[in-house]
């Protein structure tokens, strides 16, 4: 319960999503999306030649502001992740979405 006689203003709660895109066969780009209540910031990434690298990038940038991120595959939900499973196993994270989602 928040303390009436705090005067520190409310902290917005930011949902970060990492949208993951195919580019060709091989390509891989990301785009970051945090919303808050009357705030929408976007980002974008360059192409990467791997799955793994996209991820890793991901996780390097975000690693020092969220914990986890939402993730999406050309616009499909995978679900949550943490940003240091991204930043420190892409390759782990990587191996799951081709599992269950098949990139090509």
């Amino acid at each position: 319960m928040p303390d009436s006689t705090s005067t520190a203003p409310a902290r917005r709660e930011m949902r970060p999503v990492v949208e993951l895109q195919r580019f060709g066969t091989d390509g891989y780009g990301y785009q970051v999306r945090a919303f808050a209540r009357d705030t929408k910031l976007a980002s974008d990434s360059g192409i990467f030649a791997s799955l793994e690298h996209c991820l890793f990038d991901a996780g390097a940038s975000l690693d020092n502001y969220f914990t986890s991120v939402l993730l999406n595959l050309d616009g499909l939900l995978i679900g949550p992740c943490r940003t240091d499973s991204l930043r420190r196993q892409p390759a782990n994270v990587a191996q799951r979405i081709r599992q269950h989602f098949r990139p090509g």
